[in-house]
């Protein structure tokens, strides 16, 4: 499954997505990882959430970044779920260029079972198309 938060700046993105990981953390029967560009949310996350800050990592790009998540859902068959706070701003790119992450990203969950929670800063009036099923 692919969910996706969508909407401007300060409308509680952030808020939904770390209250639904540390939700899910006391009733998921594996492993949550939560990944920020910044290490602000890190206490705010219950202790067993695996907190990855990408800026620790060489990632540039929806297709390095892709790689990096297929990595980290390939390390530990216990994955359940992986929030990916402010998608874009991780990337570098805007919604409109990420179709083909999102193709992947659905057939990442689908074959191996991974929840995807996703924050995405934007305009709710014109969130691309290929998003709007993920809301």
């Amino acid at each position: 499954m692919v969910k996706v938060y969508y909407g401007k700046k300060g409308t509680g993105k952030t808020k939904h997505m770390l209250d639904s990981a540390n939700g899910l953390v006391s009733t998921s029967k594996g492993n949550v990882i939560y990944i920020d560009d910044s290490d602000e949310l890190k206490l705010k996350l219950d202790h067993s959430i695996r907190f990855v800050n990408i800026l620790d990592y060489p990632v540039k790009g929806a297709e390095s970044f892709l790689g990096f998540l297929c990595g980290v859902a390939s390390q530990n068959y216990d994955i359940e779920t992986i929030f990916v706070d402010g998608l874009t701003y991780i990337v570098e790119q805007s919604a409109d260029e990420l179709s083909r992450f999102f193709t992947a990203i659905d057939e990442l969950a689908e074959k191996h079972k991974v929840d995807f929670y996703m924050s995405i800063n934007g305009d709710e009036d014109n969130t691309p198309e290929f998003i709007k099923k993920y809301l």
